[in-house]
């Protein structure tokens, strides 16, 4: 995985396949975002994760950016909370969700 901060985005200005909203607990958000088929984890400018409490709160910094599809994941923790070995694949839901410039909310 790669790493960009929000400045690099503003700079660089790409165009974005893939803004993907990775939710953990419920109450916590990272931003994952996909250009071209290589995947940035977005980060502030010390080199730590950006977090977000809200979908919304974390689709506002990338208004005005070109971005072609949103979606969001969720990762089950079941297996795990019922003593199972980890799934050789995912059961992660993913959602499509409006794009940021597109959310009135």
């Amino acid at each position: 995985m790669h790493f960009i901060t929000l400045r690099q985005l503003e700079r660089l200005n790409p165009c974005i396949d893939v803004l993907r909203l990775r939710s953990y607990d419920h109450a916590l958000y990272l931003v994952e975002l996909v250009i071209d088929q290589a995947t940035y984890l977005v980060q502030d400018n010390q080199g730590a994760a950006l977090t977000f409490r809200s979908p919304l709160a974390a689709k506002k910094p990338f208004k005005g950016l070109n971005i072609q599809r949103a979606e969001l994941v969720q990762e089950s923790a079941y297996d795990e909370m019922i003593g199972q070995p980890l799934r050789a694949q995912s059961n992660a839901l993913k959602v499509n969700i409006a794009l940021p410039d597109n959310d009135l909310s």
